[in-house]
């Protein structure tokens, strides 16, 4: 491809994100992590309390886990929903 060619490459339907989204999409990465270590710090306590070690520190790590994806996957769900709407009032605009 030559030069000018890449530069029209981009499809018409993409949307590049606001700076808001960008910094959103930043604190998506540190909500899973803290999700994942909130979840290990809870069954460290609760086998602590109960005297069980690796039953309660294992499965909140897995809930963690779980939890913090539906955060991240909702998050981005939000975000591409606000694209998408953007997009259409740009289409009705024109």
């Amino acid at each position: 491809m030559t030069e000018p060619n890449k530069k029209n490459s981009m499809p018409k339907h993409y949307i590049a994100p606001s700076p808001v989204a960008n910094y959103l999409l930043i604190g998506a990465g540190s909500m899973f992590t803290a999700m994942v270590i909130a979840g290990f710090i809870v069954g460290y306590l609760l086998d602590y309390l109960f005297g069980t070690m690796p039953i309660f520190f294992l499965s909140c790590g897995v809930l963690g886990f779980i939890g913090g994806m539906q955060k991240v996957r909702l998050l981005t769900k939000r975000l591409d929903q606000q694209a998408t709407q953007q997009k259409k009032d740009e289409q009705n605009v024109e």
